[in-house]
């Protein structure tokens, strides 16, 4: 965990200097740059949140590389351009590129939170999904209130309207729904017909 969070911590300090920064000036002009500060700040005490609560926990190689995989996501929508346009300012099959995110980064939120969570419970159970779901919900509105004061102390931010915000719940609340069901057909069918298989998968 040390190696992953300083390793993304660089990453994302060196992307802001020389790239980030003057790509946002460029989008969104110069009258905005509070708001790259404001996201900036936000992302890096989520970090140094998530360092010091969950150092301690022996989170997999293949969890910290889903993760790794979807900040790379992130990161692509911004700097990875599609006829001229960032990803970001993309739509795919009606949804625009950043839904794909949120469902991304909900499923996973709803993976980590799950191994998290498992050592307390004596099995998976209604509640135990259940409170895997809200706190991905309430882990993905406490992102869409950092942008709504975006929204409203910024002039011409880039946050978008009412329906982005909604849609970026809905989109979280699939993602996170999609973990839960995987999960449950993974207990409930494969494990039940395969009982060896069980030491294997929890590991």
């Amino acid at each position: 965990m040390d190696v992953f969070v300083a390793f993304n911590t660089l990453l994302f300090v060196l992307m802001c200097g020389f790239s980030y920064y003057d790509r946002f000036l460029q989008y969104r002009g110069p009258a905005n740059v509070t708001e790259f500060f404001l996201y900036s700040i936000a992302i890096l005490l989520a970090i140094a949140f998530l360092w010091l609560h969950f150092r301690r926990y022996p989170l997999p190689w293949w969890l910290l590389g889903l993760i790794q995989t979807a900040i790379l996501i992130h990161y692509a929508g911004a700097f990875v351009e599609l006829e001229g346009r960032r990803l970001y300012d993309n739509a795919f099959f009606g949804l625009r590129y950043d839904k794909y995110v949120h469902f991304t980064n909900a499923f996973l939120i709803a993976v980590l939170i799950s191994r998290l969570l498992l050592p307390r419970y004596l099995r998976k159970d209604a509640i135990f999904r259940c409170n895997i779901l809200l706190a991905v919900l309430g882990l993905g509105a406490v992102v869409e209130i950092i942008e709504y004061v975006v929204c409203k102390t910024i002039p011409r931010n880039g946050v978008g309207d009412y329906d982005n915000n909604l849609q970026d719940l809905i989109a979280n609340l699939l993602g996170g729904s999609s973990w839960l069901l995987l999960s449950y057909v993974r207990q409930r069918y494969l494990i039940s017909a395969f009982p060896r298989l069980r030491k294997a998968l929890d590991s």
